[in-house]
This record gives structure tokens, sequence and C-alpha cells, in this order.
């Protein structure tokens, strides 16, 4: 794939060669404290004797409720008002009090929040750890990707949001992006946009190979079927072309499935 020449391998490794970090999810829960109170234990209330046959006494009011509140309203939470959005929109875009440059390879820099980025990746969190601090300010470089791809990264990082023209022109990277800096919430947008309007003859090739590579079992399924589904004109795309001479094997494995679903075909009409 001409346009992505990134090898995940350059990102971060431990001093044995390994790769720091793994998949990692952050999840915002809301906790409500309504009903959280300790509540009164009525065993250590003794009845007088003559009442000793009296049922136990009812649960405190508010109790079955509170518990029930907490519930409805964890789940509330789960749905960010825009206003949240747009506080974290403007936190990235004006910077206030950055605490880090994340340099880009052709020299541009982000200035971000190292608390806000650390949080949403551990692999960039890893980075943190280990990166250079001049004038109280952190520096990390993230290579191999157009400086506003690494921009709309760090923004969803934020905020979660993008702009659609910018997500169709850069979406390939930013798969790698999720993928390698573990941030699964990216990576599922990415996968969304690609299967339900990004995907074409004319790529479906070059993004099954990414997907193989990111780990998107789902939407390598999909770019198969795409390419069984319309074989003849893709096998005249410069992806195929590509493919054939970089990775024979998986042309091997689309011939091979081809032949199966015909033959799923044939045994179905007869």
């Amino acid at each position: 794939m001409a346009c992505l020449e990134l090898d995940s391998s350059q990102f971060l490794l431990n001093g044995d060669g390994s790769v720091i970090g793994s998949p990692f999810d952050i999840q915002l829960e809301c906790n409500s404290f309504t009903g959280s109170k300790a509540v009164q234990d009525h065993s250590r209330y003794t009845l007088p004797s003559q009442c000793t046959n009296a049922p136990d006494p009812p649960p405190l009011p508010g109790t079955s409720y509170g518990t029930h509140r907490t519930s409805r309203n964890a789940k509330a939470c789960r749905c960010v008002p825009e206003e949240i959005q747009d506080f974290w929109d403007r936190m990235f875009f004006e910077a206030y009090q950055y605490d880090l440059r994340v340099l880009t390879e052709d020299g541009n820099e982000i200035m971000s929040h190292s608390c806000v980025v650390g949080i949403k990746s551990p692999v960039l969190r890893a980075m943190l750890e280990e990166a250079k601090v001049q004038g109280g300010i952190r520096h990390i470089l993230i290579p191999g990707v157009p400086s506003e791809a690494v921009h709309v990264f760090i923004r969803f990082l934020y905020s979660s949001r993008f702009e659609q023209y910018q997500m169709k022109r850069y979406v390939l990277h930013l798969l790698v992006l999720s993928h390698v800096f573990s941030v699964p919430s990216l990576k599922r947008v990415c996968i969304n946009q690609l299967e339900t309007s990004l995907l074409s003859p004319e790529n479906v090739v070059d993004i099954l190979q990414l997907a193989r590579l990111c780990d998107a079992p789902r939407l390598s399924l999909v770019c198969t079927r795409m390419i069984i589904g319309d074989f003849k004109a893709i096998t005249q795309t410069e992806g195929w072309r590509v493919m054939r001479q970089a990775n024979p094997s998986l042309e091997q494995e689309l011939l091979e499935s081809l032949v199966e679903e015909d033959t799923v075909s044939l045994s179905a009409a007869t």
C-alpha cells in the first residue's frame, strides 16, 4: 500500500524488543451517591419479649429505589452531553496550559496535555514516562503518518470528534494509529466508516491487508466478501497487482475462497 508506509514496530519497544502496551479501553462510569449511604442494620435492634412473633421490619424507604436509580443514572451517563464535548474540543484547540508537544515526522507540533493523551492511550502513557522534558514541556514523536492525521488523532483523544472530510482522507492512517496506540473507540469508528461508506473496488484489497495487520476481523470479512462478489473487476485494479507481488499467499487464499463460494452456489442450485 503505497499510501501507508508505516511500521508499527517503530513506535515503541521495550529494551528486550517487545512492544509496549496492550489492548486497553477507558470506560467512564457514573456512580450515583443516592442510596449509597449505609443503611441501618435492623438486626442490632432486639424486639421486646412480648413481640417475638412479630415479622421483621421492612427495609428503610428508598433502599431498593436508590439501587434502581443508580443503575438508571449509570446508563444515562453513556451519552455525553454536547457541551461536554465542546469543552474538550476547546481544550484541544486552545491548548490552554499545555504540557506536551506531539511532534510529527514533517516537523509540525501539536500542543497537548499529557494527562489527557496518557489516560486515553496506554502506549502514549508509556512514551510520556520516557519522554524528554524541556522547560517543563514533554516531547514525543509520532512518525510515519501525515501531521494532519496526527492532528485528527489527538483531537479524537480529547472529544471523540472529527470532521468527515478528514476521516475520509485519513481513515487508513487513523486505523493504524488506533491499533498501534490502543485506542479501541477510534478503531471502532474507523471500521464503521470503512464498512458503511468508504470501501470501494479500488481500495478494498489494500484495506483487507490493513484490516489483517490491525486485528480487525469483521472488516477483513467484509472486504473478502466484496472481493469475491466482484472478483473480475477487482483483479484488474492496481491494489490487486501490488498484492500479488507482495503477498501471494493472500491471493491464493482469496482464489480458494472464490472456488469454495462457487461450489456452494452450485450445490444450492442443484
